[in-house]
């Protein structure tokens, strides 16, 4: 079998603020798809889309290219159609999939599914070419990760094949099956159904590295392709975890970067698979969202035009800089004894990992090994019946620190070997390091060095920022070629566009719950959030007009600030206004006040106004003080973005403006428990793989006893994170102990902070006196704020 490479699956509102540094930062755009899919980077040759539907899949909404039956596809919402676009320019060669999550209402509910399914398809696939020139090689038939169902499968492979009216071939374009989550039980239907056998000719799986014999059947004997069709990048912090992982190298553990490694490994000897798909790439969206912390490429300052190069970019560079597209995998020279286990898509206990496969007309030869185990494994190598064997080979490795910069050891050459002959063959010994992985070849890549940008360069977009949704110094199309999108948002339920209005451009919900798609997991009432997540005392105003409904007393829109965790329906604070002129203010999702508008005018456009002073919250409607909340005892949001919140209905926002709060500090610097401002002493239990909510994945508990010393530059801080009640012993710069009685709090939220010292370097050491308290990380304020 050969070689397919590296897929990436565009999905989930994952690339949309790519947009932004296409149109903010053109040059850093640029920069990420050549990483992404050039031949010196990535080398994505596979391109998996959204077919979006204004749900959200996971991270947030992809956009629904059709909302109506009678609407002409418009391919320009999202990202995605023109992410293909863009990197076809870079790889002509790039194949193109698209796959639904859920489907539009009016495909859903009409009587005669399969046409209006198939009038989806095509429309998109119609709209795509002439709106970008993309020729699609393959279509997703099935719902993603759903029950098939298979008389779809066929009534589309039929349809396409006898399609006429289409700009080219469409009865070329491949469809696949399948999609399911660490099953392959699609296969077995293809072998009970002589059409649904014909129809198919790609059978996919998620988050599994092994197959069923049955499945391997279909590609040894009937020619089917096996694919890894959804795959996760790694969900590491490579720059802190290193301290904490159990290992010291910042690549270990569960969804590590050699957890990884070891999937794609394993893919090809233990399923017969050919092509790895990466969901996602590249992490361009806001931190906060389901699954965050999963990338290997990092896009979410578009203002900066800031990126990061992930320690799972350079897990890639493994591959796709040694094993290109079109190598035949060598059998005897691929294994992984690794099996699934932790969450079900891990691989655990492997010992011996390595993937050999020759490019057949050069003879070039390429191995990847992986050791996850504590001691040095020897791996000896026979070559022959290659017409390089006798080749010297050049070894590449990427391991953990020796004590400086985390990455100071990824992807770097250490050694070049001469295979000595034995025997009619050539052979020679790779030693590979604990924990690490290493690439031995024939081939030398065309770049050798990759440099990350500086964390200076990580600009903050400083206050007061201001947004009248007009955007007169950019492009005429600015607007249009991106489906109305705004700047710098991103939804969490709904669909926030601009449209024209007559008191000029306004930003429009535009899902109500009469278009609103099914379900595919959880969708909150629309919600789309921007900026800065280092924004901490600052205001937020915005106009409404709120859309006509028969239920005032539901219909409302909103404006929020210190927006964390996208995961969460509610999440900072936030001012709502009803149609029925009630109000309420919000600390996440619970109520802190209410109260009500005299003569209130349902029809005229009301002004809201939020703003965060450290530890008060206020709002005012229409220029009058409408509510004051001071939080005390409970726990504390900390920095975070500004926030738009609607009732699903079209209601609109205008003339958004967002000002620093005088006299106090207006960012913070934000810090993981592991990074190394933090030091511990005692029963410490430190978690460097645990859930997206917390802050890089990564929490530490401290028992009785225990000692966190936190060092910073500033005039105060906080620490974060979901623990229980407990005590504190707080000694600041070596003064007198103050004890802290610490609240429950959730993740993210502030557990204790201290504000008003003096601006300079500090030292505080915190013990838990009392209970068990866990910090997720630290915000320091009074200080430099990098790139400020």
């Amino acid at each position: 079998m050969r070689n397919r490479g590296a897929g990436m699956v565009s999905a989930n509102n994952s690339s949309r603020l790519l947009l932004d540094y296409k149109a903010e930062h053109p040059e850093a755009y640029c920069e990420i798809l050549e990483y992404i899919f050039g031949e010196d980077g990535i080398g994505v040759n596979h391109l998996k889309l959204e077919m979006g539907s204004d749900i959200n899949s996971s991270s947030g909404t992809e956009p629904c290219v059709m909302r109506s039956a009678h609407e002409r596809a418009d391919v320009t919402r999202g990202a995605g159609y023109q992410l293909a676009a863009d990197a076809k320019k870079i790889n002509p060669d790039l194949t193109l999939d698209m796959l639904w999550w859920s489907e539009p209402r009016w495909v859903s509910d009409v009587d005669d599914l399969y046409a209006a399914r198939y009038q989806w398809y095509k429309n998109t696939l119609d709209a795509a070419y002439e709106t970008y020139g993309l020729k699609f090689d393959y279509v997703s038939a099935v719902q993603n990760e759903r029950g098939a169902d298979l008389e779809w499968v066929k009534y589309l492979s039929v349809h396409l094949k006898s399609e006429r009216d289409c700009p080219y071939d469409y009865a070329g374009i491949k469809v696949v099956g399948g999609e399911e989550v660490c099953t392959w039980g699609f296969a077995d239907r293809m072998y009970e159904d002589e059409e649904l056998m014909h129809a198919v000719d790609v059978v996919g799986s998620h988050y599994t590295s092994c197959s069923t014999a049955r499945a391997q059947q279909l590609a040894r004997e009937y020619g089917k392709e096996l694919w890894f069709s959804e795959a996760s990048s790694p969900m590491s912090y490579g720059q802190g975890t290193y301290r904490f992982d159990g290992t010291h190298s910042g690549l270990s553990d569960l969804n590590g970067v050699l957890d990884i490694a070891n999937r794609i490994i394993g893919m090809y000897p233990n399923g017969g698979m050919t092509l790895y798909e990466y969901q996602p790439v590249v992490s361009a969206y806001y931190d906060g969202v389901c699954y965050c912390q999963k990338q290997l490429i990092s896009a979410a300052d578009p203002w900066s035009g800031y990126y990061l190069l992930d320690s799972g970019f350079y897990m890639s560079l493994h591959f796709s800089q040694f094993l290109k597209k079109g190598w035949a995998f060598v059998d005897s020279g691929c294994f992984s004894d690794g099996k699934p286990g932790g969450d079900g898509h891990a691989i655990v206990d492997a010992v011996y990992s390595y993937m050999t496969a020759t490019d057949t007309e050069s003879g070039d030869y390429s191995t990847v090994i992986a050791n996850t185990t504590p001691e040095p494994i020897a791996y000896t190598f026979r070559v022959s019946a290659v017409d390089k064997a006798s080749a010297p080979v050049g070894v590449w490795e990427t391991r953990g620190p020796d004590g400086g910069s985390y990455d100071a050891h990824y992807f770097k050459k250490i050694s070049d070997i001469i295979p000595e002959e034995e025997q009619g063959a050539y052979t020679y010994t790779v030693l590979v390091k604990p924990y690490s992985m290493v690439t031995v070849s024939t081939v030398t890549p065309r770049r050798t060095e990759y440099k990350n940008k500086e964390a200076s360069e990580q600009a903050l977009l400083t206050l007061p920022y201001a947004d009248d949704f007009a955007y007169e110094n950019y492009p005429p199309d600015y607007l249009t070629s991106r489906g109305g999108a705004p700047r710098y948002t991103t939804d969490q339920g709904g669909a926030f566009e601009v449209e024209q209005t007559e008191s000029g451009n306004a930003l429009v919900q535009q899902i109500t719950a009469h278009t609103r798609a099914k379900e595919w997991g959880f969708t909150p009432d629309p919600v789309t959030c921007f900026g800065d997540d280092r924004w901490y005392n600052y205001s937020v105003l915005v106009h409404v007009k709120l859309d006509p409904s028969e239920e005032p007393a539901k219909n409302y829109a909103g404006v929020g600030l210190r927006y964390t965790l996208a995961c969460n329906a509610v999440s900072g604070y936030s001012i709502r206004l009803y149609q029925d002129g009630s109000w309420a203010l919000l600390a996440q999702d619970t109520v802190k006040a209410r109260g009500s508008i005299g003569d209130f005018d349902p029809g005229a456009v009301h002004a809201l106004h939020i703003k965060a002073e450290y530890n008060v919250i206020t709002a005012w409607i229409d220029g009058e003080p409408v509510a004051e909340y001071v939080s005390r005892s409970e726990s504390l949001m900390g920095a975070g973005r500004g926030a738009l919140y609607s009732a699903y209905h079209r209601n609109c926002f205008s003339r958004l403006v967002i000002r620093p709060t005088a006299d106090a500090e207006s960012y913070i610097t934000r810090y993981d428990n592991t990074d190394v401002c933090f030091a511990y002493e005692g029963a410490w239990e430190h978690q460097t793989a645990t859930g997206f909510k917390h802050y890089k994945r990564t929490i530490s508990q401290g028992k009785e006893g225990a000692v966190c010393i936190v060092r910073f530059v500033g005039t105060g801080f906080s620490l974060f994170g979901e623990t229980g009640k407990a005590v504190l012993s707080v000694v600041i710069d070596g003064g007198e102990p103050r004890s802290v009685q610490v609240c429950e709090t959730g993740p993210r939220e502030i557990s204790y902070r201290c504000d008003g010292l003096a601006k300079a370097a500090h030292t505080v050491r915190i013990t838990v006196a009392a209970g068990t308290y866990s910090v997720d990380g630290m915000e320091v304020i009074g200080g430099e704020v990098p790139g400020f």
